[in-house]
């Protein structure tokens, strides 16, 4: 996610570039299965993200943004709120109102460790029947220290806990996921490469639990440049991957691929690289377990790269892409890494 990112990175106005070349020819449906509204300045429940510099997203900006695209579907995915039940109470109105008529989808945040997680997801539940699962951001490397050294993400710096690998916190977050499955909920996993094998071990042992990886597992920062940097983390990554792929349950969304190697929609090495390692996950996962999606919320810097970008492509450019990367695929499984497997995931 683009919390990490400077404040400037929020401005609505940069960060988005038209590259030259050829058009793809684009898929006949695209269910975007990722994106985020923001409106912090008015929303009291978003005071972290106003504390990080974070400027209003709304439907409105989206439908700009997704001009052009046949995007029939959408997935709203919670954004670090302090409080996941008006972030779900605040989604349902702007989709009541008609002013988010593409939202299926509601993915919602409560802390899976917390003593009264079953209360919390049946009250979530109770707001809006788009509720279909929960977000809990996982990403820890070691204390945050704003992206300089580790893949910790800026949500950690809140509660300071490996949920995957301590013992005692996989415990209670373990005893939480398991209440999902209980109710048809499905959870989105955002954590690093180095957490993937411990979150293979946890989720093997709840086989009905439909758990999606998101943004491609995260590896971070690649350079493309075949030094030993990037693969100690390519082996790191591939390690879990595999384990994660292994378990029926398991999907995965291909997005924020510029977190993944920053410069790849204006670089040909880089964007060669990329195009690898997304073929490499459909390869290992299959197209029936993944999905593109946008990530979109504010700009196209904070969409692709978590701002670590100065820009990325904008919103058509990155799905030309992606159709490009696929277009040798058959129709049906074209189909699925477009829309089919997010309808199915998140029970469209």
């Amino acid at each position: 996610e683009s919390l990490t990112a400077r404040a400037a990175s929020w401005d609505r106005t940069k960060g988005q570039s038209r590259r030259p070349g050829a058009q793809m020819p684009l898929p006949t449906e695209i269910v975007d299965c990722h994106h985020h509204f923001l409106d912090p300045d008015n929303n009291s429940f978003q005071s972290f993200l106003k504390s990080l510099g974070g400027t209003k997203y709304l439907p409105e900006d989206y439908d700009i943004d997704a001009t052009g695209l046949p995007i029939t579907k959408t997935v709203h995915m919670e954004a670090l709120p302090d409080d996941g039940h008006e972030e779900v109470r605040w989604v349902s109105k702007l989709i009541e109102s008609g002013r988010a008529p593409r939202v299926a989808v509601i993915v919602g945040q409560i802390d899976p460790s917390a003593q009264d997680a079953g209360a919390q997801l049946d009250a979530l539940r109770a707001i809006s029947p788009a509720v279909r699962g929960i977000r809990y951001i996982l990403d820890y490397d070691g204390e945050f220290d704003g992206g300089a050294s580790n893949a910790t993400h800026v949500a950690a710096s809140r509660h300071g806990k490996d949920f995957l690998r301590d013992p005692t916190h996989a415990a209670d977050f373990e005893r939480g996921i398991a209440m999902l499955a209980e109710r048809g909920l499905t959870f989105d996993l955002q954590c690093c490469p180095a957490q993937l094998p411990a979150a293979a071990k946890i989720f093997a042992r709840h086989p009905d639990l439909p758990v999606c990886i998101d943004h491609m597992g995260k590896p971070r920062h690649l350079a493309a440049d075949g030094g030993e940097s990037d693969e100690v983390e390519l082996a790191r990554w591939r390690a879990g991957m595999k384990q994660m792929a292994a378990l029926h349950n398991v999907h995965v969304k291909l997005s924020m691929l510029g977190y993944a190697v920053p410069g790849w929609h204006s670089d040909p090495v880089k964007g060669e690289l990329v195009r690898a390692l997304v073929r490499e996950t459909v390869e290992l996962f299959g197209a029936t377990r993944c999905m593109f999606c946008s990530n979109w919320h504010v700009n196209a810097t904070v969409s692709n790269s978590d701002g670590v970008d100065a820009d990325g492509p904008a919103m058509r450019e990155l799905y030309e892409r992606f159709s490009g990367w696929v277009a040798d695929m058959t129709s049906e499984e074209r189909a699925a890494l477009f829309a089919e497997t997010a309808k199915r995931f998140y029970r469209m």
